[in-house]
């Protein structure tokens, strides 16, 4: 987690981001860390489970008091599903998608929808996973069901979604690291 946020930090740090989306946040992990580097004027955690929006309200209250944290970042938690976003077109900085796209139903929306809030220049970070991760997971008998999940079969599938949803090809690259860990950087 650490290296992740190293790796999303370094990627906004130039374009000086004003607003920064945590979407799919889960229990905020990542939320907690951008608001509380207190780099960035605002950040959102977005969430489709009202349930993980409150874990991650209790957790962001809970390390922000623990560490006597002066909060500087407007923070705010957002109910949303990525497929409908509910922001103006062009109003976000950048957007962070950490172990997420795999998880949306509807990607090809999700995708389009956060090109259309980006601001002309805005990045998009994400990270997820190649099918090959599932299987393995499976096979290790944790509980992973193969339904729940997008497959990507490999880093130019990623992509091509990227293009088809407004991404320029050249503006785009998508890692592997590992066997099955896939780095999604994407400018507007």
């Amino acid at each position: 987690m650490e290296k992740e946020y190293e790796m999303v930090r370094d990627y906004f740090r130039p374009i000086h981001p004003q607003v920064v989306v945590d979407m799919s946040c889960a229990t905020g992990l990542f939320t907690r860390r951008f608001a509380g580097s207190n780099e960035y004027p605002r950040v959102i955690g977005c969430d489709y489970s009202d349930a993980m929006l409150l874990e991650a309200r209790t957790r962001i209250n809970s390390e922000f008091q623990r560490k006597n944290i002066d909060l500087k970042t407007r923070l705010d938690l957002v109910r949303c599903d990525v497929a409908k976003i509910p922001m103006q077109t062009n109003s976000v900085d950048a957007l962070h998608a950490g172990a997420a796209m795999h998880c949306w139903p509807d990607l090809d929306s999700g995708l389009s929808e956060i090109h259309r809030v980006l601001k002309d220049g805005g990045r998009f970070f994400a990270t997820t996973f190649l099918s090959r991760y599932f299987k393995f997971a499976r096979n290790l008998g944790n509980g992973v069901q193969e339904q729940t999940f997008q497959y990507f079969e490999s880093t130019d599938q990623i992509k091509d979604l990227l293009i088809k949803a407004g991404f320029n090809a050249d503006r785009i690259q998508v890692s592997l690291i590992g066997e099955a860990c896939i780095v999604v950087k994407a400018e507007k």
